[in-house]
């Protein structure tokens, strides 16, 4: 006798058993040939299943979908979608990529901008790149960091220049250490953050270097 296979599974032709419908997939009839895939917008996890669950709100479900997926690092979710159908079911077009001057990573709602000190030079960046070495950016959001300046040194992830201490200065702008600034000569002196040192003034003299 030929037994009729049930709901949740399929029976090709010649079958000694029925086929449990494999996650991502359900077959909502009995006597059967194949399962059909869970459209987009929903998914099923295990096998056997007679109908597709619907999918996590504010999370991705494309078809054949066997788990909600949240988009991939570089893109965030599409709010518009979200707040009109409340989940995701196309990778390509509800996982927006983010923008230059943002990081996302992975199940964004929203584009992070960078913080000061750091940088993104591209769009689709899962993390925003410290500032180099010599470089700084007091803002967020952006997209390249400025040059440091005179009289100053950066760090690598700088987000406001540090001045050359007393009794040193710099003409570079690309300092990264307290050490690389210069050290004031005799019959010179030099503040905090100065870019040139300040001769002594008639009477008086500085006669040891660093004053």
């Amino acid at each position: 006798d030929c037994i009729t296979c049930p709901a949740g599974t399929a029976c090709s032709v010649g079958s000694a058993e029925p086929a449990p419908c494999l996650p991502g997939a359900y077959q909502p009839f009995a006597r059967q040939p194949t399962c059909a895939l869970c459209p987009a917008g929903k998914f099923t996890p295990d096998s056997g299943n007679t109908a597709c669950r619907d999918c996590t709100s504010g999370f991705l479900c494309v078809e054949g979908s066997s788990a909600p997926q949240p988009c991939p690092s570089g893109t965030h979710a599409d709010q518009s979608i979200i707040e009109t159908v409340g989940y995701l079911s196309n990778l390509t077009r509800n996982c927006i990529m983010c923008p230059a001057g943002t990081s996302c990573a992975v199940g964004s709602a929203e584009p992070t901008p960078c913080l000061p000190g750091a940088f993104g030079t591209r769009p689709g960046q899962q993390m925003c790149e410290p500032c180099l070495p010599g470089t700084f950016t007091s803002e967020t959001g952006q997209q390249a960091c400025e040059p440091c300046r005179a009289g100053f040194f950066c760090p690598q992830g700088a987000s406001a220049p540090l001045p050359c201490l007393a009794g040193s200065f710099s003409t570079r702008t690309d300092l990264h250490d307290a050490a690389q600034c210069d050290v004031t000569p005799p019959g010179f002196y030099s503040s905090i953050g100065q870019s040139e040192p300040t001769p002594c003034t008639i009477g008086t003299f500085a006669s040891r270097s660093g004053s």
